[in-house]
């Protein structure tokens, strides 16, 4: 790599994706990095999450693995961000999911606390951990990825809706 690729790849912006390894995430990834901004990538699936890397580039994406549900697992990101005087400009909270259809008296209550703990828990989470280093360095923007299911119910549907309204609640000033 020339000085001068190094140079633009270094001060170029930085995002931050969850759940980078499939779906939005991955669009995401692929998007940002092609308008010259830097990614870090991260997922559970580790190698899907090297395969974005592969596509993409190192230098444009780098990867690490992290389960947005597991504090000690994003304490260690953080680390790894701090370590390396990383400065994110964007952090993307597209972590989520949705599971079973079932009515609510019918529904896997493991479903709904996977719900809740990926869709709520993990995103307030991943927010409270980056936001002070978007507030130290006074710029920085957050784009939480909800649901129309968040707005319109769905049979079934009745705890996944519940968390993205959570997410469209949460977004706002």
């Amino acid at each position: 790599m020339s000085d001068t690729e190094h140079n633009n790849i270094s001060s170029s912006k930085l995002a931050i994706i969850t759940g980078a390894s499939s779906g939005f995430g991955k669009a995401c990834a692929e998007k940002f990095v092609a308008n010259g901004w830097r990614v870090i990538a991260t997922a559970r699936r580790e190698q899907r999450i090297k395969d974005l890397q592969m596509q993409l580039g190192e230098a444009q994406c780098i990867v690490h693995l992290l389960d947005v549900t597991d504090p000690s697992s994003v304490d260690q990101f953080i680390q790894f961000i701090q370590q390396q005087a990383y400065q994110p400009d964007l952090l993307i909270n597209n972590a989520g999911l949705a599971l079973g259809l079932s009515s609510s008296h019918e529904a896997e209550w493991s479903d709904w606390q996977t719900m809740i703990d990926t869709n709520v828990t993990a995103l307030v989470r991943m927010t409270r951990a980056i936001l002070p280093m978007m507030v130290k360095q006074k710029s920085g923007h957050i784009i939480n990825l909800g649901s129309i299911a968040g707005t319109y119910p769905y049979p079934g549907g009745n705890v996944y809706g519940a968390t993205k309204a959570f997410v469209e609640q949460f977004k706002k000033p």
